[in-house]
């Protein structure tokens, strides 16, 4: 905007040309954009340019192609051009500067655009009166109004001395700008913005810890790691009051509770909950908003959460923050949201659209991510990370009792007598209706069973609802998942391992298969990199202890054999499947059935010592259910065990070993002589016959050389 200038009577050229406006109004010493298209005035404001004067009148008409004089206003006013901008075929953008109020005396000019003698007009009363009358009636009188108004309320409004300041600036433009124009509009909007944001540092009160504890343990069932983790926080900020703003990182897969814990959290400390999702941002000004000057302006999500809060100490729940791009063009977003989060420099954070620094020191920001990994580097550095487990089925079970049904049964508007689960036919959902690590299609299949009894409640007759296993698919259709089934006998070849997976764990069934060949190793069932080199270990490692097993050791060498791991179309990869393959080419190769009842987890080196594995918690889990009593694990997964249900360590065997003849000691079963198989009957015999063959040979040469000695 340039400085106000006074021009005396004498500087006004006596002619200047004249530029007809349909529907902006205009005055002296105030500033406005206007477009035109029509010829004429595009011919004006090619030979005036920038920094000439011209003059502006109003025309009744809005066809200017046919304007004629009569059409014209005689009061105008007149403006310097402060910049011309080329909107191509929608013509050209002018910005003006008015100057001081003319009279078009004598149009002296009509083409190529009209020109005419002008006289300076002073603004006594009567002429405001005429200005009012024509340009709006008593606009300039009720527009000093408004701009008073938005003054008061800037006074009044208790802000920062900066802030204050920089409002006040914001209102005066108001003063100079056109009501008409787009800019005014713009001005009043980011005014008003800054009056809607709380600016007044809330009381910060303390943290209670058994409160807190209390209600993390009544709203939120399971992850008690998690929760210990933020006690541990919380505690700490209790002691050192002092200490910088709090930045967490909840990682984990979906519907593991990351949303409904920042939100207890949040109700125990006593702050406003705000949630604001990052997913797909890949523009800084997504975080930070864009400066008020531009068309269709607009604030950063990080401060209209505040606004939303109504308060400057919120816990603002940032969701899916690993989806945030981290390059662009217009600018790295995770390095914006770095400037909001970072305790150290977010008391002063500059949001582009506000235009001045904002302290957000007392913000409690809690993020949330599938995969922690996934955050840009710019970010974990600045945040507390605690890692979301999936759930296990024991868990589920109990969630869905105590949390899901009673709330599901309120938004139906039903009762404990209407609607009623047994515990079977819970897990019969879980097990075989949703596949998940947390607990959305579970709280999805039994809402479905809620509406249906809803419905029918509705009605004129009604009988309570009781699911069970039984009728269970009445309700929801015919299964969707069929979970793997153990051997019912124990097979030679076939070896149960356990694997870790979102949905809190599975049984990984692994077949072994000896056949003639010449010694290759064939591995099946879209297996990862890790999980071939596995295999290749385990082979390795059998083979050198042929002798030891029992099994020929030419064997190798004159039979391939086939690793198949079942459910071929799922992905399969992770160290943890050597013992359970180990096993498997022992029993083919040494014609030794394993036991059905032992399921086994962890990896094996080629020294045969166990290497410790992850997801424990899971793998139990996935044992338990299928009624699996016996799991081996590596010596290094005992203090594990304090991660499991109490049940689950109650009702299974875990055996801790160290080296893998351990397992092959315990798994593989030792036949009998009554359980011998042919094939090992018939070796047995042909042994007899070549030892009795080898005999009377030796026999037969023994009397022939007596004759020689005779003869």
């Amino acid at each position: 905007m340039s400085a106000k200038t006074e021009v005396s009577n004498e500087h006004i050229p006596e002619v200047l040309p004249v530029l007809p406006l349909m529907s902006t109004a205009l005055f002296p010493m105030g500033i406005s954009i206007v477009q035109v298209e029509d010829k004429k005035s595009l011919r004006l404001l090619q030979d005036s340019g920038v920094d000439k004067t011209i003059a502006l009148t109003s025309a009744r008409t809005t066809d200017v192609s046919q304007l004629t004089l009569e059409q014209l206003s005689p009061i105008g006013v007149e403006v310097r051009i402060i910049r011309i901008e080329d909107l191509g075929e929608w013509g050209k953008q002018v910005t003006i500067e008015g100057m001081k109020g003319v009279y078009l005396q004598e149009f002296v000019q009509t083409e190529p655009y009209f020109m005419a003698k002008v006289e300076y007009r002073e603004e006594k009363s009567k002429d405001r009166g005429k200005l009012e009358t024509i340009k709006e009636l008593g606009e300039t009188e009720l527009q000093e109004k408004e701009v008073f108004a938005v003054k008061e309320r800037i006074k009044a409004s208790s802000l920062p001395p900066y802030v204050e300041k920089q409002a006040l600036l914001e209102a005066e433009r108001l003063r100079l700008i056109s009501t008409a124009s787009a800019e005014y509009g713009m001005v009043r909007a980011h005014i008003d913005w800054i009056l809607s944001l709380p600016w007044v540092k809330e009381s910060c009160v303390d943290v209670d810890i058994e409160k807190l504890e209390k209600i993390l343990s009544e709203e939120h069932f399971g992850q008690e790691k998690v929760k210990e983790n933020i006690l541990q926080l919380f505690s700490v900020r209790k002691l050192k009051k002092d200490l910088k703003g709090i930045v967490l990182c909840f990682a984990g897969p979906a519907g593991t509770g990351k949303t409904s814990l920042a939100l207890a959290i949040a109700k125990a400390l006593g702050r406003k909950y705000v949630r604001v999702s990052v997913a797909g941002a890949r523009d800084e000004a997504e975080i930070k908003g864009t400066r008020s000057t531009y068309t269709e302006a607009f604030p950063g999500k990080i401060l209209g959460a505040i606004k939303e809060a109504s308060c400057t100490n919120p816990l603002i729940m940032i969701e899916q923050i690993d989806k945030m791009a981290t390059e662009n063009l217009k600018g790295d977003p995770a390095t914006a949201m770095a400037e909001a989060l970072d305790p150290e420099k977010n008391s002063t954070f500059m949001d582009n659209y506000l235009g001045v620094p904002y302290d957000l020191s007392d913000v409690i920001f809690v993020t949330s991510a599938m995969v922690s990994d996934d955050i840009p580097a710019t970010l974990q550095d600045l945040m507390e990370t605690i890692e979301f487990s999936g759930f296990i089925e024991e868990e589920k079970l109990e969630i869905a009792k105590k949390f899901i049904l009673p709330m599901l049964l309120k938004r139906h508007g039903l009762s404990g007598h209407d609607l009623r689960f047994t515990d079977g036919a819970l897990k019969k959902v879980i097990r075989q209706y949703t596949v998940e690590s947390g607990i959305r299609s579970l709280q999805r299949e039994m809402e479905n069973i809620c509406r249906r009894c809803a419905r029918s409640k509705a009605s004129q007759s009604f009988t309570p609802f009781v699911v069970t296993v039984d009728n269970l698919e009445e309700y929801l259709g015919n299964p969707v998942y069929i979970p793997d089934i153990i051997p019912k006998q124990p097979e030679i070849g076939v070896a149960i391992g356990l694997a870790w997976t979102e949905a809190g764990g599975d049984l990984m069934l692994i077949e072994a298969l000896k056949m003639k060949g010449n010694g290759q190793v064939i591995y099946t069932g879209q297996l990862g990199e890790v999980m071939k080199e596995s295999i290749q270990a385990a082979h390795s490692y059998v083979r050198s202890k042929a002798e030891i097993l029992g099994i020929n050791y030419d064997d190798f060498t004159s039979h391939d054999i086939h690793i198949h791991f079942p459910s071929g179309s799922i992905p399969k990869d992770g160290p943890s499947a050597g013992v359970a393959v180990s096993l498997a080419i022992a029993s083919v190769m040494s014609n030794k059935p394993i036991r059905n009842d032992v399921a086994m987890s962890g990896e094996v080196s080629l020294r045969g010592r166990l290497l410790p594995v992850a997801g424990v918690r899971e793998k139990a889990s996935a044992a338990h259910r299928v009624g699996i009593r016996h799991v081996v694990l590596p010596k290094g997964n005992e203090k594990n065990l304090l991660d499991l249900p109490e049940k689950i360590r109650k009702e299974t065997d875990f055996v801790f070993v160290e080296r893998i003849e351990e397992v092959l000691k315990l798994a593989l079963i030792e036949p009998d002589q009554t359980q011998r198989s042919i094939e090992e009957i018939l070796r047995r015999e042909m042994g007899k016959m070549e030892k009795m063959q080898k005999g009377k040979e030796t026999e037969g040469k023994g009397r022939g050389s007596k004759r020689k000695t005779r003869q």
